[in-house]
């Protein structure tokens, strides 16, 4: 995170309220996401920046641990909204998957973004060249926050061949964490999430504490089959990190910008009109943030919207009936 984030990241982590005001009078918002540092979180400072100076609407970032945990915290009443990966986001809508004992949340969709991804990496010196050297070493492949991380994980273990019990596999609380355990050695390797460029994964990566596990396309390809349909396949260019030298196949879920079903109307049309109308701005904190457009919010839509951001698309010409149709589909 550069200087200008984490100055960022401590007002806007600090400037909370004691309660949320009425559903109908909110002039303030709790913004959930992952872990401080991490790229969602970053983000959502930028978002959260945009806001209080466009809608003039106070915001706080909290740091609720994962995508999981965000949508269950718009669930229970904690944060008004969040940044989460769309699996998380839909199986949670559902009440799938890891949400099947805590049952469905009422999420409603805001603005959608870019790819968020989740890589393998190995320790450097542990003697891991492949998915098979894993056996008998400890891996850090899951977390609760982060279901999928999980799935991937299992994914590899069956594409490669490796008896899942013969590794030690593990979780952490957040990417801090897995990182820390990445740079002192005291794991073979880690499924974790990150971005093009974060620096959280660029530092270590350039101090030489890991190396990305280099999929080829064809077995990525595989274990997706082995995934759900919201995880799809991204690829990572040599330029995505300093010192990569080929490139990455790895996995990625749409970002969403998500709300509890009971904000105000009034809230989400302002704060979907400040995020969409502002994207120079919103870059200028992430670049990642330019992708939060109108257009990318409104294809390939798995969650309904809340009637606060549809008023807002209504009003600048781009609902349709088509939109319209799967929003009384979703809703169903």
């Amino acid at each position: 995170m550069n200087a200008k984030m984490s100055f960022l990241a401590a007002v806007v982590a600090t400037a909370g309220f004691a309660a949320a005001l009425p559903a109908d009078a909110q002039q303030a918002i709790r913004i959930g996401t992952s872990s401080v540092g991490s790229n969602f979180y970053t983000q959502a400072v930028g978002v959260g920046e945009v806001v209080n100076k466009k809608a003039g609407i106070n915001t706080s970032v909290q740091a609720v641990g994962g995508s999981a945990a965000t949508v269950r915290g718009l669930g229970a009443g904690k944060i008004e909204f969040g940044m989460a990966n769309s699996f998380a986001a839909v199986t949670g809508y559902k009440g799938t998957y890891s949400f099947k004992k805590s049952g469905a949340v009422k999420n409603r969709l805001v603005v959608q973004g870019g790819a968020n991804h989740r890589a393998i990496v190995f320790t450097k010196g542990k003697g891991v060249n492949g998915p098979k050297d894993l056996e008998g070493k400890t891996f850090i492949g899951k977390r609760r926050p982060l279901p999928e991380l999980a799935l991937i994980t299992d994914a590899m273990y069956k594409v490669y061949g490796v008896d899942p019990s013969k590794v030690k596999t593990v979780g952490t609380t957040n990417t801090g964490q897995a990182i820390k355990n990445l740079v002192v050695g005291s794991v073979a390797g880690a499924a974790v999430p990150l971005g093009r460029k974060a620096g959280n994964i660029q530092k270590p990566f350039s101090d030489g504490a890991f190396t990305f596990f280099h999929p080829t396309k064809a077995k990525r390809d595989e274990m997706l089959k082995l995934l759900p349909p919201l995880i799809f396949g991204r690829t990572f260019d040599t330029d995505s990190f300093t010192g990569l030298k080929e490139e990455v196949h790895v996995f990625a879920m749409n970002t969403l910008f998500l709300t509890a079903a009971g904000t105000s109307d009034d809230t989400v049309y302002k704060v979907t009109k400040a995020i969409i109308e502002n994207t120079a701005l919103m870059k200028t904190y992430h670049p990642e943030l330019a992708n939060w457009t109108a257009a990318n919010s409104l294809k390939n839509v798995q969650l309904p919207f809340h009637n606060g951001a549809i008023k807002y698309y209504k009003e600048i010409g781009l609902w349709t009936p088509a939109l319209e149709a799967t929003q009384t589909r979703l809703l169903q």
